[in-house]
């Protein structure tokens, strides 16, 4: 087998991405570009630093858009819209070298940045004039640094492997199945979805399952069979530019079509509750205030739905658009020799027979809400200009009847055995429920109403809200009737808010390698501080009060000062989650506890990064990267909705046989740890029966806790101590109360060490 594997490679192989970002749109505003727009570059610099390149690390000051390394996008107005580089000088590359961080093989790399129209792209190639045997090519793409998440273009990106075989062989596409394998990591998965000639060369073509055109893996590997002439493969390499552009900004907006067309639903839902407020209110006293709010509410739906509508106009002329400008790029490449495309012609017919048609089909529909939304505008018009004026009463013989009178209750409190709705809760913010929607429609569980009510039922947080969930013909719609069902909803022993323990749950189901985990992760800790919990009790007891302020049995008052010591220890303390992986494959996430012993490195267990038992075999080293690659440090973790999540950038020793591992972590701009502080270390410090010691721990993986003991007995490195502890627990700093020292780490069941 490895002499098969010798023969399989590429002479001089090379890999191109070619990524496409959105620049402007009708929606900017008077803004010059979309908010996002200079995110493609701050990536290229990340990369960069990443690959210790400095060409890339100072693209800002090589850019034309850049001024003072700030964003200027208005430079660019002297430019021609349709094709320009954005290289200073009007230089065509910007040309670097770099050595791979794996394998130690040297490559060099040509930047070509650029703006399409609307749109930013860039053609970032790396290369080899060496032969790189099958396992090698994988340093064309170390750590996955050219896919998502790393580069995140809006519109979408493809991955361009080219060479020549070391060998001949009989049906190219088992090299090129096996090339995929190489340049991706174990967790992206593709599937061949055509194959062609170019010049007379095999090309292939693959693709992920993702909907998102950010996540999408799209992939292309040519290989050179046989001599090419250079001015052909120019033409080629040019058409070729702007056939991907086309095909992504397709994907783009039919992407985009699919959350019109899934809000405009939403809004097309409400009808059946407004016409069954019309009718009771029609049954009603006092109609014409009722009315006007009914009437104000039914116009603002109607502005809305016809926004929706004329978006998935839009979106289809787009689409249409660049389904013709796809179509003339297609055939400038057939039209040189020696090549046959099937495999984009297929393409064609996807947008015709799938995308367009998906949007008409949606569009109709609409319309006849629209007409729904048109006839209940005219039905409220005309009961507001007959119904009585407010104050008159309705008259039977001689007897005036007026509306009873009611008990006033919350209109949004109900209440579940584990659960208070709370009222005026914060909504999610318009530009991140878009994202939320997608992430949740996303997940397997919302892929049916069986498979959603079956996660409710088998979880116990969630399950005493699984008899009411909302069920619904699709996806999307699914996912926001969901939020709109839990949003509001809280645990009334944990105060926790419901969707984001559904988030957090979902999150621990999903290989944390995978763009949708950190997604989730994302939403988690943006969605935790809106969706707190906020009581709106304000009531005191003066009985209560005054019996308070005795002290008949003269317990002991700790002083405040001995709180705000431990506060500040508790800071450097943080929960640590570690995904526990088998063979490439994730099986759960348990819980440790570590702590900070300078503003960059953390200590914990060896075995909470293991994350192994006594009943597993060893760790593969490749499992032990991507667990340390995906574990996640969280500071402040003291309730729910709280929360700062740090990752690990490197193992820098372990020692297994004092269950130890010191870890570099990755630092925030936002949040730095250098402001977070550290424990000292107390070794020296001589322990009796009367010291006291706490466990700052996150038993469980629950929210930070404290325990308190006394030391026990030691026995070699180990001491025992009578503080509580937990699974979870491992890791946890051991304090000695009298001077805040750390004096163990907790390795569970009251032994440290």
């Amino acid at each position: 087998m490895n002499e098969i594997t010798q023969n399989l490679g590429l002479h001089s192989p090379s890999i191109t991405l070619y990524a496409f970002h959105l620049r402007n749109s009708v929606n900017q505003g008077e803004e010059p570009t979309v908010a996002e727009a200079p995110q493609l570059w701050e990536q290229l610099v990340d990369l960069g630093n990443k690959l210790h390149i400095a060409e890339l690390q100072n693209l800002q000051q090589q850019l034309i858009c850049y001024q003072d390394n700030k964003y200027f996008p208005q430079a660019e107005d002297s430019l021609g819209v349709e094709y320009s580089t954005l290289l200073r000088n009007q230089e065509q590359s910007l040309n670097f070298r770099l050595t791979s961080q794996t394998g130690g093989l040297e490559l060099q790399g040509l930047l070509d940045p650029f703006r399409l129209h609307d749109t930013y792209a860039i053609d970032l190639t790396l290369y080899s004039k060496d032969t790189f045997t099958l396992p090698q090519l994988s340093n064309l793409n170390f750590h996955d640094l050219l896919l998502p998440p790393q580069i995140q273009a809006s519109l979408g990106q493809t991955i361009l492997l080219f060479g020549q075989p070391i060998e001949p062989q009989e049906d190219y596409q088992y090299l090129a199945d096996a090339c995929v394998d190489q340049i991706l990591s174990k967790i992206n998965s593709t599937e061949l979805i055509g194959r062609g000639y170019l010049l007379g060369n095999p090309i292939f073509e693959y693709e992920s399952s993702h909907t998102d055109p950010a996540q999408k893996l799209h992939i292309l590997v040519w290989f050179k069979c046989q001599n090419m002439n250079s001015d052909h493969m120019d033409k080629a390499a040019e058409n070729l530019l702007y056939l991907l552009w086309c095909r992504h900004k397709i994907q783009y907006v039919y992407y985009q079509s699919r959350w019109c067309n899934a809000r405009a639903k939403k809004l097309y839902g409400k009808l059946q509750d407004y016409e069954r407020s019309f009718h009771q209110i029609s049954q009603a006293v006092n109609q014409q205030s009722r009315l006007k709010q009914l009437q104000v509410k039914v116009w603002q739906t109607d502005l809305e739905y016809a926004r929706y509508l004329r978006e998935l106009l839009n979106h289809e002329h787009t689409i249409d658009d660049n389904e013709k400008n796809y179509r003339t790029k297609l055939k400038k490449l057939e039209s040189l020799p020696e090549t046959n495309l099937p495999l984009w012609q297929q393409f064609l017919h996807y947008i015709r027979n799938k995308l367009e048609q998906q949007i008409q089909t949606d569009s109709r529909f609409l319309e006849r809400g629209r007409d729904h939304l048109q006839h209940l505008k005219a039905l409220v018009q005309e009961s507001i200009a007959t119904a009585p004026r407010e104050g008159e009463s309705t008259r039977f013989g001689d007897r005036s009847w007026e509306q009873p009178s009611v008990t006033s209750f919350p209109k949004n409190l109900h209440y579940h055995e584990y659960v208070a709705v709370k009222n005026n809760m914060p909504g999610i913010p318009d530009d991140m429920y878009p994202r939320l929607c997608r992430a949740l429609s996303n997940c397997d569980q919302f892929r049916t109403n069986d498979r959603l009510i079956d996660f409710f039922d088998s979880n116990d947080l969630l399950k005493p809200w699984c008899d009411a969930l909302p069920e619904t013909g699709n996806r999307d719609e699914r996912a926001e009737r969901v939020i709109a069902y839990l949003v509001e909803q809280y645990r009334n022993d944990t105060k926790e808010n419901l969707l984001l323990i559904l988030l957090r749950l979902l999150k621990n189901r999903i290989d944390p390698v995978k763009p949708l985990y950190q997604t989730l992760s994302e939403l988690i800790q943006k969605l935790e501080p809106i969706l707190a919990y906020k009581s709106n009790s304000n009531y005191t007891n003066n009985d209560d009060l005054h019996k308070a302020e005795a002290n008949p049995k003269g317990e002991p008052m700790p002083y405040i000062a001995g709180d705000e010591k431990l506060l500040n220890c508790a800071h450097a303390v943080a929960r640590v989650s570690v995904p526990k992986i088998v063979n490439g494959s994730m099986k759960k996430i348990p819980t440790g506890t570590g702590w900070l012993v300078t503003p960059e490195l953390a200590l914990t267990c060896w075995h909470v990064i293991e994350a192994r038992s006594f009943r597993d075999a060893d760790i593969r080293l490749s499992d032990l990267q991507k667990q340390i690659a995906n574990s996640v440090f969280t500071f402040d973790y003291t309730q729910g909705g709280e929360g700062l999540e740090y990752g690990i950038m490197e193992l820098e020793y372990e020692n297994r046989d004092l269950d130890y591992a010191l870890l570099r972590l990755r630092d925030r701009q936002d949040y730095p740890l250098q402001k977070r502080g550290f424990l000292k270390l107390d070794a020296d410090i001589p322990l009796t029966l009367q010291t006291q010691l706490y466990v700052i721990q996150h038993p469980k993986g629950q929210p930070q806790q404290r325990s308190a003991g006394f030391f026990k007995s030691a026995l070699d490195v180990n001491i025992f101590h009578n503080a509580p502890t937990e699974e979870g627990t491992s890791g946890a700093p051991v304090l000695n109360v009298t001077n805040w020292g750390v004096v163990s780490k907790s390795a569970g069941k009251n032994q440290t060490m």
